[in-house]
């Protein structure tokens, strides 16, 4: 399967972030989270999220995985799986008010913000970093964009591939997002109106994708 045309990036977070992003103008790593007082709404695994603090990346502008900010390479990731379970510490809501943030990779480079990405889950030991989007023909995009991932016998790397990352160092600006993706009609209007309450702002497209939730 050839590298997609535009490579879209993924970000999943709770609706009730969409008004901190909105003031701030930005998504931002958690190293360089503004001292704004704004509760962020997390849901991430506290113990996978301790790992990632301590994690080097090796190529771009190095650092730590905490010092950019992380996207899917595609829909359907484990995370989401996980959270849809609730399998999640911490977290208990599913994953209805769970909303997708869309960019593009290329924009992202051409913008000359730094990144780097990964063929696999971000903290496991033998996933291989890449800061050239020649390198992008490396990831195993049928996987990443395929509805299954679960290890087999025959391939007991499957979950780790399926969960290849794009890091963007430091913030990206809001303007970036191309689009929202939410699960049904109820959550795209709230995420319409939450967007109305900040007219000055850029407001990309908002879409109902059920396919990219899991079902049943």
């Amino acid at each position: 399967m050839p590298v997609p045309d535009p490579v879209r990036l993924y970000r999943l977070t709770h609706l009730d972030n969409l008004k901190l992003l909105l003031t701030r103008g930005a998504l931002h790593a958690p190293n360089s989270a503004p001292a704004d007082g704004m509760q962020y709404h997390t849901i991430h695994d506290p113990s996978i999220q301790a790992f990632r603090h301590e994690r080097r990346i090796p190529c771009g502008p190095c650092g730590f995985v905490h010092d950019y900010l992380p996207f899917y390479l595609g829909p359907l990731s484990p995370m989401l799986y996980k959270l849809y379970k609730g399998g999640v510490d911490g977290y208990s809501e599913g994953q209805e008010p769970l909303i997708y943030l869309i960019a593009w990779a290329d924009e992202i480079a051409e913008s000359g913000k730094d990144f780097v990405f990964s063929d696999g889950h971000g903290i496991a030991a033998f996933t291989q970093w890449f800061d050239d989007l020649a390198d992008l023909e490396k990831l195993d995009w049928p996987l990443i964009l395929g509805r299954e991932w679960y290890d087999t016998v025959e391939d007991n790397d499957r979950k780790r591939r399926k969960q290849a990352e794009f890091l963007v160092h430091g913030d990206l600006p809001w303007s970036m997002i191309k689009g929202i993706a939410a699960i049904n009609h109820e959550v795209a209007a709230r995420v319409q109106e939450e967007l109305k309450q900040f007219p000055d702002q850029y407001k990309p497209p908002v879409r109902v994708i059920p396919q990219w939730y899991y079902q049943g």
